[in-house]
């Protein structure tokens, strides 16, 4: 096809304007070159950024929403604008119920799409790969009716929920990995018998939810112990995701949560560094720890507070011995509501291996910017800032008190009990 020429006013006009301003065009050379190197340094070499975040029984029903993207959930909602100004290559999700046909209503027919959904909708990237496995929470659970697991944790529902792996539904609380790194290989850990790691355990000590002994072949995770293998910079990555079962007995004296905390955290701790601190094998059902010199990055939600005193604890401090555990002194759960003086603990953590270097790292905790106002709703004062937003809680005397926060807090809360965890990492 034959180029037309400029007509020649218009050839005229670009040339006088080149010939006016003569800084224009460098102007638009430097303005290129700086969006491309900020396009190079959100992808440079040997640099991964990672945010790991606990999003509060994030189920099938919260996420079928996102179809309305104009009316999503208050709490997804308030999880994407949270997440907003951070970027990342790597997303670890704890609390997402993994989807199967026909859970928990028969209306649900999607099959282990929920994390894509959720990334998809959080970052609209179609690079993304994904490792993401049905946790051992919930497969025993019976149901309330003939085709519907129960969904609210009233006492009722707790009668139909599985005893030994606690949820009210198949796939409940399951953990994930969305990467934007091409995913090489996926290890997933779920049926290891606890007894096959932790010989020397006497499980007839505990009982179960429904206060019964516990299955001779219980397997060691609750949920799932995940390795997620990544090619960064030619570098091969272990990615180790694990949300561990709490270190609480709800009400059960003799709960095994603390055991099998501790014991699920000493799994992580051989895995990654061959040793701990009982006897070991060299592997188990062909799993063997890393080899030495392996680039590592685990994050998770580990469920205890190093802190306190309880026994997974100990190997957390064992851990941060390396000073190579994140965070350091952050809380990142807080009890919810809005009471002063609310419980908060640190329970999220990521540990990385001496090869990679911690560049920065933050828990998104926005200020509260707390002010009380009272407990007489008549006496409240105009709200004319539109960064605060007016919460109320009921204090010890059953009294209704309102307070007023940064909106930006408030947003947190909303979007999840647990606070997320941002990092960048550079490979050595």
């Amino acid at each position: 096809m034959k180029r037309l020429p400029l007509p020649i006013p218009m050839a005229l006009s670009a040339m006088r304007l080149f010939k006016l301003c003569p800084t224009l065009l460098a102007l638009l050379l430097l303005t290129g070159c700086s969006l491309l190197n900020q396009m190079n340094q959100s992808h440079s070499p040997n640099t991964l950024r990672v945010l790991h975040y606990n999003i509060f029984e994030l189920d099938s029903e919260k996420i079928e929403d996102l179809k309305l993207k104009d009316r999503p959930s208050l709490q997804l909602k308030s999880v994407k604008e949270l997440l907003a100004p951070f970027d990342f290559h790597l997303l670890s999700v704890n609390e997402i119920q993994y989807d199967q046909p026909g859970v928990p209503y028969p209306s649900f027919q999607s099959d282990g799409e929920n994390l894509a959904k959720l990334t998809h909708w959080l970052r609209p990237n179609k690079g993304w790969d994904f490792h993401f496995v049905p946790a051992n929470t919930g497969a025993e659970a019976k149901k309330i009716a003939p085709q519907s697991y129960a969904t609210s944790e009233d006492e009722g529902a707790r009668f139909y929920a599985d005893p030994n792996n606690y949820g009210l539904f198949p796939g409940q609380y399951s953990t994930g990995l969305s990467s934007r790194y091409p995913i090489k290989k996926k290890i997933s850990i779920k049926s290891l018998p606890w007894k096959s790691f932790h010989p020397e355990i006497n499980l007839n000590r505990f009982r179960n939810g429904q206060r019964e002994k516990l299955p001779k072949d219980l397997a060691l995770f609750d949920k799932a112990f995940m390795d997620t293998v990544i090619e960064v910079n030619h570098k091969e990555v272990h990615v180790i995701t694990l949300h561990t079962v709490p270190a609480y007995h709800f009400g059960n004296k003799q709960s095994p949560n603390y055991q099998r905390n501790l014991d699920q955290l000493r799994f992580l701790e051989w895995y990654l560094t061959g040793k701990t601190d009982i006897k070991t094998q060299q592997q188990y059902e062909g799993i063997s720890p890393l080899k030495e010199g392996s680039y590592f990055i685990a994050m998770g939600d580990w469920n205890t507070d190093i802190n306190q005193k309880n026994p997974g604890s100990a190997v957390l401090k064992r851990l941060a011995k390396s000073e190579r555990l994140f965070p350091a002194h952050s809380k990142t759960w807080e009890a919810k509501g809005f009471l002063p003086g609310r419980m908060n603990m640190r329970l999220d953590y990521i540990y990385y291996s001496d090869n990679i270097q911690l560049m920065k790292a933050q828990v998104v905790i926005p200020d509260e910017k707390r002010v009380l106002l009272g407990c007489e709703k008549e006496s409240l004062p105009v709200q004319e800032d539109e960064k605060r937003e007016v919460v109320s809680y009921t204090n010890k005397a059953g009294k209704e008190c309102f307070v007023s926060l940064n909106q930006e807090f408030k947003v947190a809360k909303d979007a999840s009990d647990h606070f997320p965890i941002w990092a960048e990492f550079k490979l050595r």
